[in-house]
């Protein structure tokens, strides 16, 4: 029993990151959009960046924990 309630805890938060981490991406198109300074457009860039390779940690360790 208790297994089961950590692979469902488990999988509540690994989901609710990676969906926190699609809305910091949208909110960085948002802002992006909106933005003619060239060194905070290089800022949301590498913030990008690193939301996206976390986002793929996470599918990643979703997938060797056999997390759907």
């Amino acid at each position: 029993m208790f297994k089961l309630y950590q692979e469902d805890m488990l999988s509540f938060y690994f989901n609710r990151s990676l969906g926190l981490e699609e809305v910091l991406m949208k909110k960085y198109d948002f802002f992006k959009k909106m933005i003619k300074d060239p060194i905070l457009e290089d800022m949301i860039n590498d913030f990008k960046k690193n939301s996206k390779e976390h986002i793929k940690e996470l599918n990643d360790k979703m997938k060797r924990l056999g997390i759907q």
